[in-house]
């Protein structure tokens, strides 16, 4: 090996040297600091087939909220809902049934925004003839605050 060949050698591996230290400094990002189980928007647990029962201070059934999937949010306490249905009880009506392909629900659990093909479905009573209405987004309020209920 002559020396023109160890040099053509010699300036290969400094090269491949210098761009290696260059790649590393300036190409590679840093990683991002992780952010912690408060600050990312991750779920907690996930329920299947859910359902869960309002109830008044008597005991009396008010509503009844099913969905195929729920997941809950711990960052921001709230719950993304599949398929949800929410039946609305009221003495001497017929039910009101509400179906969507998807829902979110506050912080509180009193209020449900139901998205993506919404039916509201009521039955024929003594109030009312029934009726179906379609909407794409509707928002539900379950409870209402202490100080508008009746009866207290």
């Amino acid at each position: 090996m002559n020396w023109f060949e160890r040099s053509v050698i010699l300036t290969i591996v400094v090269v491949l040297a210098a761009l290696t230290a260059w790649m590393q400094s300036d190409l590679i990002a840093e990683p991002e600091e992780e952010l912690s189980i408060e600050q990312r928007h991750d779920p907690d647990y996930y329920i299947e087939n859910f359902t869960a029962v309002g109830m008044d201070i008597d005991g009396t059934r008010k509503y009844v909220l099913e969905a195929a999937r729920m997941v809950h949010f711990p960052d921001d306490d709230t719950s993304l809902l599949d398929k949800p249905h929410i039946i609305k009880l009221a003495p001497n009506e017929a039910p009101t049934h509400i179906y969507a392909e998807t829902g979110w629900v506050a912080p509180d659990g009193d209020e449900v925004i139901m998205t993506g093909n919404v039916r509201v479905i009521r039955g024929k009573d003594e109030t009312g003839s029934g009726g179906v209405t379609t909407t794409e987004k509707l928002r539900i309020v379950l409870e209402e605050p202490i100080s508008q209920q009746k009866d207290l």
